[in-house]
């Protein structure tokens, strides 16, 4: 029987020392089957034999719930490619969060979302151009595509798209805008998709992760608000428009990797802390670096429950 939880509403804006803010991004499965030169989250500062087993990771979402968490989030690397996702959404459901998958589309078949639609409330699907020209660009796309300088992800994205809200799955939708992408104008896809929500984040360099590949992406000054003003306008038809910055971005993100440790790219690069599965949710947390008001200006809490 699933537990269905209500969020809080009321957040106070301190740092959030006494209890987890509400939503936390657990990077699970930091492994990648797409090229994307602008990544942020590749940990490869981090052995690529290191996860969490199966039986280890269902004790998670429970861990997080009594430490204060409404909503859990599946990052990778790409979460899909983890033969137990579908589990650990089950594991979550139970416990009563909200659920939400972000995904490149790649493994979301409808085989699994036949299979697993029930447990899922939120998918996030990364779309950064109205056409695969810059998707090759930027790489994304499938590296057996990339290797022969081409990318099918737009075709791929709107069609599970599609299928996900054939199954009630509310969407969002996430776009990087970076140099490749600047001119490009994505309004007609994004009244075509219609998503719940459109996150736009400015191109994010980090220390460790994507140095060298992200620097021929970088934005000058003003560039990022050229863009947002560009498409802004899609916020009076009805689409929730929520734009961060790499100031808004940094710190302000409740970050667990694939060994169960907090992290923090407050600093530039990402700074692990110790896993919650040795010393506990809250103890861990605490010597975490997060700005709580940061993540309530974003919009860190919003009408997430449930589904359409």
């Amino acid at each position: 029987m699933l537990i269905m939880k209500k969020p809080r509403r009321s957040m106070r804006t301190n740092e959030f020392t006494q209890t987890l803010p509400p939503s936390v991004n657990w990077h699970f499965w930091p492994w990648c089957n797409y090229g994307c030169k602008f990544c942020f989250a590749r940990f490869e500062d981090i052995p690529r034999a290191d996860k969490l087993e199966k039986n280890t990771a269902l004790k998670v979402p429970r861990l997080l719930v009594d430490a204060g968490a409404e909503k859990l989030t599946f990052v990778g690397g790409e979460p899909t490619l983890c033969p137990f996702l579908g589990e650990l959404l089950t594991k979550a459901k139970e416990c009563g969060l909200t659920t939400c998958i972000v995904s490149n589309a790649s493994g979301l078949n409808k085989g699994f979302l036949k299979e697993w639609n029930h447990v899922i409330d939120w998918i996030g699907l990364s779309i950064d151009a109205s056409n695969n020209e810059i998707h090759s660009k930027i790489g994304r796309g499938l590296r057996k595509d990339l290797s022969k300088g081409r990318s099918h992800h737009l075709e791929l994205a709107k069609k599970v798209w599609n299928d996900c809200r054939s199954f009630g799955i509310k969407m969002k939708l996430n776009t990087v805008v970076c140099k490749v992408n600047l001119n490009d104008d994505m309004s007609d896809l994004v009244l075509e998709l219609k998503p719940e929500r459109w996150k736009i984040f400015e191109v994010l360099p980090v220390d460790g992760q994507n140095d060298g590949d992200v620097d021929e992406l970088l934005l000058e000054k003003g560039d990022f608000e050229i863009w947002l003003k560009r498409h802004s306008w899609v916020s009076n038809v009805g689409i929730p428009f929520i734009s961060e910055s790499n100031n808004e971005m940094r710190g302000s993100y409740a970050m667990l990797d694939a060994l169960g440790r907090f992290y923090t790219n407050d600093g530039g690069g990402h700074e692990y802390g110790q896993s919650i599965l040795d010393i506990g949710v809250m103890p861990a947390w605490k010597n975490n670096i997060f700005h709580g008001q940061k993540f309530l200006d974003r919009g860190g809490i919003y009408d997430w429950e449930g589904r359409k």
